[in-house]
């Protein structure tokens, strides 16, 4: 993670749903690989972790093509990948729930994490879908 640089992308709506991209740029001088899922923890304002995001292929705002696995993704120096996160701004049952302050985000294969600021008002239902090509996190 030394020569990656994460950040927050794109986000969208729709339905009470909401996501954002996460991006990996390399920042470094040789190619490097990413493959699967980042792990992604939601913290609240007081910096206590809410949830930890399910790992999915893809969800309401989008992930992989349907039936597609994840693969591999090659950077060059320079390239960049993005996984999409998505949540609830509301809980099933109609009970209130914390929003969401900041997600801790793990590179797939690393142990170091970043943390982002996400301004949303999710509090509920976070998956993350796997690492694709381009700034989207969407493939398909």
């Amino acid at each position: 993670m030394a020569n990656l640089t994460v950040t927050l992308g794109s986000q969208d709506s729709a339905s009470g749903h909401r996501s954002v991209a996460v991006v990996f740029r390399n920042s470094g001088s040789t190619t490097c690989r990413l493959t699967g899922y980042p792990g992604v923890d939601a913290v609240g304002g007081d910096g206590r972790t809410l949830a930890h995001a399910e790992r999915t292929p893809r969800g309401y705002l989008g992930g992989v093509a349907q039936g597609a696995r994840p693969s591999a993704v090659t950077l060059r120096p320079g390239g960049v990948a993005s996984a999409l996160v998505e949540a609830s701004g509301f809980r099933a049952d109609g009970a209130s729930c914390t929003a969401y302050a900041r997600l801790v985000v793990t590179p797939p294969d690393d142990v170091r994490s970043v943390r982002l600021r996400w301004d949303t008002d999710s509090c509920s239902d976070l998956e993350v879908h796997p690492v694709v090509a381009g700034t989207t996190g969407r493939s398909g």
